[in-house]
């Protein structure tokens, strides 16, 4: 079965704000599978691509199985309020443009080291390194000055008033000073999560155990993630009981566990998934927006969320969740299928029969089958548009130094949050650098409002600038999901939809 979890009706909180979903327990082939060596409970997760180390600082979708297991933050949001909560900060003050974070003062490195302020400096100042990626990096550039208290309590004062200093509490995971060189290599992945890590081989899987000195009871013994670049094996490690949890199944292989009842497809409330095409501006015909406009027009959006991602999300031309303030439902609905207002825009500018690639990302079979119906579409549209497949270090080495030479299809998050935190740091959206090489001193003026005074006003403001420019097209508010063993309890998952093991278990 499917279980979509509403915002206000989510299930009692477990652990530090994340979703707790009790799950009823049935009869299936994974019943019948050990949970581990000599009895242990070791939970199995398959993903399909591996871990990155180098890139924990920021969202990266195959991290997802390790920010929270073998790392902690300073705050995590409950899902139901969005007021942050504690983590490795067991309260706070603010005043002005100051917080004061008071630690917790039981938390030990895996390697025995205590956790004391020092380490959270550290954390803000490895932030702001060149050489490290973060979607949160322009908060962290913005503190003015970070000084601790004592061994457990830090103040970070920021330059000017920042909308989503809680973001980055949440998303900066707090690495081992002594060992960050080792992190980025994946040589020592060191943190103070309820799980360490024992080994790591590149491309094949992460073996974790019970960190013993977690300052919180643990019920599993260890986790094993595995890679696997099928989707459909990973529904096969499932079925046979090699497997307990599956993250981001393709949607139409979820969907076909939906009548087994030792299963079940958690999809995420933080709805942060949203599926777009994007322009190179530099590249004509795109560098006119009625060209843009025109695209977003053409796209089929009901046709890719019921045959791609089986029904999983909703059609919008906004890159935001409904959770977001700056959601608007009816200016969600701009743009819609209508090929002959694409045509029509194309005929204004000049571009009907205009040759244009279209670029994606090989390895993501979801990211594959959009592509087709887009392509499909804009040739209907009048454009003549060759589609061109990238495997995924190609495709992710063009999007992030600007290479697209064209349009091209993937996927973005952080529309679920602060709404600063997309427009400032999501790549596709940055105001100051983004995939679409878009640059505007406007666009600029309103990310900055939008970071220092958010508020109704100016989400306005950016929604029909947005609307109007299309160099990114956003196309449906998707969600990630978790197919899971109903033998797995208490799963839960932060708002940047990191696994949180705190209160797993395995019946």
């Amino acid at each position: 079965m499917t279980t979509h979890i509403p915002r206000r009706g989510f299930l009692g909180a477990l652990g530090l704000g994340a979703a707790a979903l009790a799950l009823p327990g049935c009869s299936s082939a994974v019943d019948k599978a050990s949970t581990g060596t000599g009895g242990k409970k070791v939970l199995t997760i398959v993903q399909g691509a591996d871990i990155a180390p180098a890139t924990l600082f920021g969202q990266n979708n195959p991290n997802f199985s390790i920010n929270r297991t073998v790392f902690n933050t300073l705050t995590e949001y409950d899902h139901r309020t969005l007021r942050p909560q504690p983590g490795l900060a067991e309260s706070w003050q603010v005043k002005g443009n100051a917080v004061t974070l008071k630690l917790r003062s039981d938390v030990t490195f895996h390697t025995g080291r205590p956790f004391t302020a020092d380490d959270v400096l550290f954390a803000l100042e490895n932030l702001k390194r060149p050489e490290v990626a973060s979607q949160l990096k322009h908060v962290a550039q913005a503190v003015a000055k970070a000084e601790k208290n004592g061994d457990h309590e830090v103040t970070i004062t920021f330059a000017h008033p920042v909308g989503n200093a809680f973001d980055l509490f949440e998303i900066m995971i707090i690495p081992d000073r002594e060992t960050i060189r080792e992190l980025a290599a994946g040589t020592k992945i060191i943190g103070t999560g309820p799980f360490k890590v024992d080994s790591y081989t590149p491309g094949t899987g992460v073996t974790l155990s019970k960190n013993p000195k977690y300052f919180k009871p643990v019920k599993l013994d260890g986790v094993e993630i595995k890679v696997i670049s099928q989707s459909t094996s990973m529904v096969a490690a499932l079925r046979s009981g090699q497997a307990h949890l599956a993250l981001d199944l393709a949607p139409l292989d979820a969907a076909g566990l939906k009548g087994d009842s030792g299963f079940q497809v958690v999809v995420s409330d933080a709805n942060d998934s949203v599926f777009y095409v994007g322009s190179n501006v530099t590249v004509k015909p795109l560098d006119d927006k009625r060209v843009r406009q025109a695209v977003a027009y053409a796209v089929d959006r009901n046709r890719i969320l019921s045959q791609v991602l089986g029904g999983i999300g909703k059609a919008s031309s906004l890159p935001w969740a409904p959770s977001s303030p700056a959601y608007d439902a009816a200016k969600a609905g701009t743009y819609s299928y209508n090929t002959a207002k694409a045509k029509e825009l194309l005929a204004q500018a000049g571009a009907s029969g205009a040759k244009i690639d279209l670029f994606y990302n090989a390895g993501l079979g979801t990211n594959a089958k959009i592509a087709e119906i887009v392509q499909f579409n804009l040739k209907e549209a009048g454009l003549n548009v060759s589609a061109v497949p990238l495997q995924a270090p190609d495709f992710q080495a063009k999007l992030t130094g600007g290479g697209i030479g064209g349009l091209f299809v993937n996927g973005h998050g952080f529309g679920q949050l602060s709404p600063a935190t997309l427009v400032k740091g999501a790549f596709p959206f940055n105001a100051e650098k983004n995939a679409s090489k878009f640059t505007d001193g406007t666009y600029r003026s309103l990310a900055d409002e939008l970071w220092q005074k958010p508020g109704a006003p100016v989400y306005g403001k950016v929604n029909d600038f947005l609307l109007d420019q299309q160099f990114v097209s956003d196309l449906v508010a998707s969600a990630h999901t978790f197919t899971i063993s109903t033998k797995v309890k208490g799963l839960a998952y932060t708002m940047f939809d990191y696994l949180n093991l705190d209160g797993a278990d395995l019946a």
